[in-house]
């Protein structure tokens, strides 16, 4: 009976004792004397007994978050502080899934590790220049934020995280970058795209994706990005196409090249930049040296019918350049057929009289859009030295043409107009 007594006495004792612990530690932490009730919490969950106790582990947690915030501690320390909390948590969760303490207190120390990671702690490493740590600081507020979400932890006032803390992972996805870390950076970009974000700040996400998968040579990935990019950037509409343009035509040679362009007019009509890039390399295909020696009747019939499409589109100075430009070259290509017929019988007359009248109608066809591109000229208000130059010798090719018809009055207005931009 004695012996029944004394154990009777000793459990009573026991739980008094342990009772008292943790009222202790309760005191500590509102008090604000962190590291005894760091001590003693710790000193409680020691006994195997209370670490079977729940409310050890939120005050664990508590307390460790607290410690977790002196600023004279260094990051590394601090996040290893944090990283206890966050596990104290988590067992608390386990041993009661109604988490009494964590509601009254509207889940703030969950939320408290998160700030503490993003901001006390990532934040502020990627401002002192070292942007790989915050990514590591930065991942573990995602996961926190993971956490909370899928527990569905309400916060003060009601507030509640959305699945995606967009502005988290752009911060994890930028600082990833500027680590040299880009296959991590294209982790929690492409968790943006996947999600569909818009908005100016999440743009990024869409130009280093579609850089990267364009260098890949992803396709798909490559086809189904710039398509939401277009939908949600509209305004950038050029910038994607011009993506698309050097990831159909990366590598390919000429004249193997002209086909990508066309399928690129079918799946991309109505784009400028399109358009004049294709005039484009016609032009610097057809003036090449490989094909000083190969016909190139089949593509100059064709630059004139596609930069046309574009100057249909948006009238510029470089593409009404261009054509003028290309139809007064073609006129000299065609005279200079016409100088090499040496022949004095009628039949070579009247070759050398056709061709001659070839190379008048190329050199009537520049006319109105070298006459564009001065007009154009002159609406720019701060005209870059492109323009400049392009007017000019505009000028010098309405000069040319109408010394060639012999119409000396145009050919004194436009040398007066050349002399003008000296």
């Amino acid at each position: 009976m004695k012996k029944l007594f004394f154990l009777i006495v000793l459990c009573n004792m026991v739980f008094s004792i342990s009772a008292q612990d943790i009222k202790d530690i309760r005191n500590y932490s509102l008090l604000g004397q962190t590291q005894k009730g760091k001590d003693a919490v710790d000193k409680f969950l020691s006994v195997p007994k209370n670490a079977l106790k729940p409310e050890g582990w939120f005050y664990k947690a508590v307390l460790y978050i607290e410690s977790s915030k002196d600023s004279t501690k260094p990051a590394s320390q601090s996040a290893e502080l944090k990283a206890t909390a966050f596990a104290a948590l988590k067992k608390y969760r386990e041993l009661d899934p109604k988490v009494p303490l964590m509601v009254e207190r509207n889940n703030s120390p969950i939320y408290d590790l998160y700030i503490g990671y993003f901001s006390e702690l990532g934040v502020k490493s990627y401002l002192a220049k070292d942007p790989a740590t915050a990514v590591d600081f930065f991942k573990k507020a995602l996961e926190i934020q993971e956490y909370i979400s899928s527990n569905n932890l309400v916060g003060n006032n009601g507030f509640k995280f959305t699945a995606l803390d967009t502005t988290l992972v752009l911060y994890t996805a930028i600082a990833a970058g500027e680590a040299k870390m880009a296959d991590e950076a294209a982790v929690f970009y492409s968790k943006l795209i996947d999600a569909n974000v818009s908005g100016q700040e999440y743009i990024d996400a869409y130009q280093v994706m579609a850089e990267r998968y364009k260098a890949k040579k992803e396709k798909a990935a490559f086809d189904n990005l710039i398509a939401k990019a277009k939908k949600y950037y509209p305004e950038n509409s050029e910038y994607w196409t011009a993506l698309q343009i050097e990831e159909a035509t990366d590598g390919v040679g000429k004249p193997e090249i002209f086909s990508k362009y066309e399928e690129l007019l079918v799946k991309i009509p109505g784009n400028y930049t399109l358009a004049y890039n294709y005039a484009v390399e016609l032009y610097r295909y057809i003036y090449s040296d490989e094909m000083q020696k190969v016909n190139t009747t089949d593509y100059k019939n064709k630059l004139p019918e596609i930069m046309k499409k574009a100057i249909e589109i948006k009238s510029t100075i470089e593409a009404n350049f261009l054509l003028a430009n290309f139809y007064y070259n073609n006129a000299i290509d065609i005279s200079e057929d016409a100088r090499n017929i040496k022949g004095i019988k009628p039949e070579d007359l009247k070759k050398k009289k056709d061709i001659n009248a070839q190379s008048d109608i190329a050199m009537t066809q520049a006319i109105p859009f070298a006459e564009a591109t001065i007009s154009i000229y002159g609406t720019i208000a701060k005209p870059k030295s492109s323009d400049k130059v392009n007017c000019k010798q505009s000028l010098s090719i309405l000069k040319s043409i109408y010394e060639t018809k012999k119409d000396a009055e145009k050919v004194a207005l436009y040398d007066a107009k050349v002399k003008a931009f000296e």
